[in-house]
């Protein structure tokens, strides 16, 4: 006879066929002379229950299919050949085994056990003394060792293992979340420094942009001053040197002075002349020469200011807020552009009247 013990014990097909034909049978033979009495009404209570909720019993039962499943398989066949002689003991010991299976589905099943439960296991509870032997070692084991067997069996089981190491993940995963939480914070910290560092390298980038701006117009004006001094040397030795030629002559050939004396007085006026003009021009390069001066002074104090300008911009983000014409003239300052002093220089126009009444009144005398 074939025997199966797998995860559908209970609703494969031939063992529902066994223990439908035993629940017939009892129902057919109805023998009330198997002692305790009623045992196989309990029995056919039990085998109905099994027939009604096979899914059930194969979920909350396994592991007495895997202990006594082959051999109650085994017993339900053995009471269906058997004589009618020899069916009692056998219903005693098959009882036994379905009262094991309902002890555990009572035990491992959540919610209250139905009514038909109850009434089996009181009836076991209030004939235990009249079962003898195995089977009533079998009724008492199920009833108080067998619940302790099975909860030690779930506590050893894959499935609760894993479970049991799921439960380490998680309590590790949450210390994992919180270091990783406290080296967020801290990277985040480390970003919001590295963001004010930056915003200050940008600023200090745009100061020293600024100083270099400075500085090359400095550069430039330096180069221009030098240049404009060298034309005031230059100007005032020609102013010098032809003063100087005439009074060379006159003393180098003072014996022979009335011989030139014509050609000292026709070269005068050239030399008045020249002179003149060499003066309009010193004025003017001097003029130059004090402007650029001015210029680089006003350059060196611009730089100077630049030292302190992200400072300042801070302070007037501030101070503004109360007064908004705060320190304009400081930005007036720094931001305006070079006053070259033109005023003081003399016009190219101006040089020509001079020279023109120069020579009027030269003419005239």
């Amino acid at each position: 006879m074939t025997t199966k013990v797998s995860n559908t014990f209970f609703t494969d097909h031939e063992n529902q066929a066994l223990l439908r034909r035993l629940s017939q049978e009892l129902q057919i033979s109805a023998d009330r002379s198997i002692e305790p009495e009623g045992l196989s009404d309990h029995l056919g209570q039990i085998l109905d229950l099994i027939l009604a909720n096979p899914e059930k019993f194969d979920e909350f039962c396994s592991v007495n299919i895997e202990w006594i499943g082959r051999s109650f398989v085994r017993e339900v066949g053995s009471y269906l050949e058997a004589s009618t002689d020899n069916r009692a003991k056998i219903v005693r010991t098959i009882f036994v085994s379905a009262y094991r299976f309902l002890c555990e589905l009572e035990f491992t099943q959540p919610g209250e056990p139905s009514f038909e439960v109850r009434r089996v296991l009181n009836f076991v509870h209030e004939n235990l003394e009249r079962f003898e032997g195995t089977d009533r070692q079998q009724l008492v084991y199920a009833a108080y060792s067998m619940p302790a067997q099975i909860v030690r069996r779930l506590i050893s089981s894959p499935g609760l293992i894993n479970i049991r190491e799921f439960s380490q993940t998680v309590e590790r995963s949450r210390e994992l979340k919180e270091e990783w939480d406290e080296d967020f914070k801290q990277r985040i910290e480390l970003i919001e420094g590295l963001k004010g560092t930056i915003g200050k390298l940008a600023s200090e980038y745009n100061f020293v942009g600024l100083v270099h701006g400075f500085q090359a117009l400095k550069v430039g004006k330096e180069r221009e001053r030098v240049f404009s001094f060298r034309s005031v040397l230059a100007i005032a030795a020609c102013m010098l040197m032809l003063p100087a030629a005439q009074l060379y002559f006159v003393v180098t050939n003072l014996e022979r002075i009335d011989a030139h004396k014509a050609t000292l007085v026709y070269s005068l006026p050239t030399i008045l002349a020249l002179e003149v003009i060499l003066l309009y021009f010193f004025r003017v390069v001097l003029g130059q020469f004090r402007s650029v001066k001015a210029q680089l002074l006003q350059v060196d104090l611009r730089i100077s200011l630049c030292q302190f300008i992200e400072s300042y911009s801070e302070y007037v983000s501030r101070l503004r807020k109360n007064d908004s014409s705060a320190l304009t003239k400081f930005e007036s300052l720094v931001f305006s552009g070079l006053v070259a002093g033109e005023a003081d220089i003399p016009s190219t126009l101006d040089g020509a009247e001079q020279i023109a009444s120069l020579i009027r009144s030269l003419r005239g005398s």
